[in-house]
Order: structure tokens, then C-alpha cells, then sequence
């Protein structure tokens, strides 16, 4: 399936002491903010259905997602694993600019825009922008074009 994501949006400036808002064209905000797309989180399918065996809907939440090449795994904020209440695996090593630390390890079901979706072990890191960076655990699966002129990305999946 191909999918395109335009990036466009609105600022807010001030000019001569009067605010207004202006348009900001989609190469400068994908330039600004990065690749992401809208994913929800939950639970893997074999928990899912034994919330169903108990008359419940798994817990999931829809969050913006950055797809970073410079990941080699996916990760969530340590507050969505906790909001979910995600089923925690063992611990990975992750390595940043910064340090490597031990962190901790979840299994978990992302579903993309376009409704197909990815079971897959996620590590729990603190992020700032973001609730979920895309790894190439799952760029793995993609023909991912980062069109920088157009404003856009396409990803077949």
C-alpha cells in the first residue's frame, strides 16, 4: 500500500507589534519537526484477546511518531508503556549520543494510519517531542522516500 504524508501548517508571528498567523510551507516543516505519522499503541493480539475473554477492550492511545533512520528500534516514553500497562520483557542496552543505558522492554502492536500493523518488542526511553520514535525494526518492512522539496514522505508498506 503507498501512503503520502504532506506536512503543512500554520505559525504564529509578530511584525510591527501585530500578531498574525501565516502559513509555513510543508519543506520547511518537515525540515523543522521531522518524518512522523499518527500510530496507536496497544496490546499485542494473544493479550488482546484475553481482554476480550473478559468482556473489555484492550487500552490503546494514538500518538505522533517520528521515523528516525538512526534508530535501530522502536520506542514509546515510559508514560505510554505505563498508561497501556504493557507487558514488560526483560531489558536492551541503548545506546545515544549521550550514554548507553539498560532500558526497559515491552512487547507491543503499532498500527499505522492505513490500518496494518507491527507486533514487536518496544524499549522505553524518555523522548522530548515525541511518544514514539519508528526504528528501522520496522523501516525494515517499508519503501520509505523522504521527498525534502515537496514537503512530503511516501512509505509503501
Amino acid at each position: 500500500m503507498i501512503n503520502t504524508f504532506r506536512y503543512g501548517g500554520q505559525g504564529k508571528v509578530e511584525k510591527n507589534g501585530k500578531k498574525s498567523i501565516v502559513q509555513i510551507p510543508p519543506p520547511v516543516i518537515l525540515n523543522q519537526m521531522g518524518a512522523f505519522i499518527k500510530v496507536t499503541i496497544t496490546h499485542p493480539q494473544i493479550i488482546q484477546e484475553k481482554f476480550k475473554q473478559q468482556g473489555k477492550s484492550a487500552p490503546s492511545v494514538s500518538v505522533n511518531a517520528l521515523i528516525d533512520t538512526g534508530a535501530s528500534g522502536t520506542v514509546i516514553t515510559p508514560h505510554v508503556a505505563d498508561q497501556l500497562g504493557l507487558v514488560h520483557t526483560g531489558f536492551q542496552s541503548v545506546t545515544s549520543v549521550q550514554d548507553e543505558q539498560q532500558r526497559p522492554v515491552y512487547y507491543g502492536f503499532i498500527i499505522f494510519p492505513w490500518g496494518s500493523g507491527k507486533e514487536i518488542p518496544i524499549v522505553s526511553c524518555p523522548l522530548k517531542k515525541f511518544d514514539c520514535l519508528i526504528g528501522r525494526d520496522i523501516l525494515l518492512h517499508w519503501h520509505f522516500t523522504y521527498n525534502g522539496p515537496d514537503g512530503s514522505v511516501v512509505i509503501c508498506d
